[in-house]
């Protein structure tokens, strides 16, 4: 071990450490906006009252952030003092705006208002996940602290559920969010004690963009999707469907402890399946866990099977998202800013939107519409399973003797984009790759590596479009 890794680790847990109480703070206030507008838009009007109101609601103050979260990104990264100013912008920014809200849950104000905190929570969302890799020094610590977040996360939701339900009983969905206002207050004064980032982290747009669209990320994101239109169809199917059986409040708020239950398990079960499966299986089985309990309740349902349910989608939610931050880390290591976030983000947010649409429109029976979720995610993750066999095979019968094509591809794509410096650095790669599995001669591969050098050293165009060329010569002779 060097002499300086102690002190990197110790940094780096201390940094997260002090972003553990924001994380704590901010779920709390989360969860008590969550429950004002439920008490305010469905617990106190009949279920056909209820939604239109919850339509217009998703209409007004989800769907257009699918326009305007792609902006959110740029800006982040184009304020000045970094993310952890965004961080206390986002949450100071919420306590206000709650305020405020909290006279105008009964009048129009309610959707435009509640449209900025919700562009709010995405910005701190966006901003402390992009901090998150900055103020961590040891990135096989990354899982672990984000383990450590989502845990405080559900701790601190099912504390908003006792709070906000409570206070929702007692005096109304107007305090419930005079509360939340509190604990964003609160949690915006942690944001001080968070320490400056490890490191200035620059990393180039081109190879981010390159990374970010790889099929390994593209196949996580569609399958974190899923899970997120599933999420927003279970509450808002099993919500009306609870309240048109003439469920007590206390049923619904206990289904909804039980998401937060199972999340929280998740952040235990997650990092012991993540060294036995990769982040692409973790998902599939995410989806499959959540596609058997939704059949299993689609069959007899009532308040234990829809608390069940809700177990099972916060356990499949919790270990699914761990898993798909965990691919994202390790197939795109330089998704460093903003916009890279954001544009994830977008996705699952508007696969929420999709799936609450879907359940307040439909109308349909408790049982089929369990049954249909679970044969849509079931189908989804079947088709998963075919996709990774099929992509082994397919590698299996071709072998390593298409990488050095695929790495010089991407070389010569990423010098069209303008980065010839991560270029010359990704033929190089295309060329040792070569190497192992082509007859590639070694003084040749020498020069290739000498002349690598000297670009990188002092970047030179001529000496870039060289690198390509003899990259390109020894990758097609090595693959004839």
């Amino acid at each position: 071990m060097t002499a300086t890794s102690p002190d990197h680790s110790l940094l780096g847990d201390s940094a997260a450490g002090s972003l553990l109480p924001v994380q704590a703070f901010h779920s709390v206030g989360e969860g008590l906006f969550a429950i004002s507008l439920v008490g305010s838009l469905f617990f106190n009007v009949t279920v056909d009252a209820a939604r239109p109101r919850i339509l217009l609601y998703l209409a007004l103050t989800m769907a257009p952030f699918a326009i305007l979260a792609p902006l959110i990104g740029p800006v982040i990264d184009g304020l000045r003092g970094g993310h952890r100013g965004v961080l206390l912008l986002s949450i100071g920014g919420r306590a206000a705006v709650a305020l405020l809200l909290a006279s105008q849950l009964k009048s129009l104000l309610l959707y435009p208002e509640a449209f900025l905190i919700v562009v709010l929570a995405k910005v701190f969302v966006v901003s402390r996940n992009a901090l998150v890799p900055s103020i961590v020094a040891d990135r096989d610590h990354l899982v672990v602290v984000n383990s450590r977040l989502a845990r405080v996360g559900a701790v601190a939701g099912l504390a908003a559920g006792a709070i906000g339900i409570g206070i929702l009983q007692v005096a109304g969905a107007p305090w419930v969010l005079r509360a939340g206002a509190l604990f964003y207050a609160i949690g915006a004064l942690m944001v001080l004690r968070i320490p400056p980032p490890v490191r200035d982290l620059k990393p180039s747009r081109v190879v981010e963009s390159t990374e970010m669209h790889g099929p390994g990320v593209s196949a996580a994101t569609i399958g974190m999707v899923g899970l997120r239109m599933a999420t927003g169809f279970f509450f808002f199917h099993v919500g009306f469907s609870l309240k048109t059986a003439g469920a007590p409040a206390w049923l619904i708020g206990g289904v909804a402890a039980a998401v937060a239950v199972g999340g929280f398990a998740g952040t235990f079960v997650a990092p012991r399946l993540h060294g036995r499966l990769s982040g692409q299986e973790l998902i599939t089985g995410s989806l499959f866990l959540l596609a058997a309990f939704a059949a299993l309740a689609a069959l007899r349902f009532h308040g234990s099977t829809a608390v069940a349910l809700g177990l099972a989608l916060g356990l499949a939610l919790s270990v699914g998202r761990r898993a798909f931050d965990g691919v994202i880390q390790t197939e795109a290591p330089h998704a460093r800013r903003g916009r890279a976030y954001a544009g994830l983000e977008t996705r699952l947010e508007i696969g929420w939107v999709i799936g609450a649409f879907i359940a307040v429109i439909a109308r349909s029976p408790d049982w089929l519409g369990l049954l249909v979720l679970a044969v849509a995610v079931g189908a989804l993750s079947i088709d998963r399973i075919v996709a990774h066999y099929s992509a082994d095979r397919v590698a299996a019968e071709t072998g390593a003797a298409t990488l050095p094509i695929r790495l010089l591809e991407t070389a010569e794509a990423v010098a069209a984009r303008g980065d010839r410096q991560q270029a010359v650095l990704v033929a190089l790669a295309a060329a040792d790759a070569a190497a192992l599995v082509g007859s590639v001669p070694a003084e040749r591969l020498a020069v290739l590596q000498r002349r690598c050098r000297e670009a990188a050293a002092d970047p030179n165009p001529s000496v870039e479009d060289e690198v390509l060329q003899l990259a390109h010569q020894l990758v097609t002779e090595s693959d004839g």
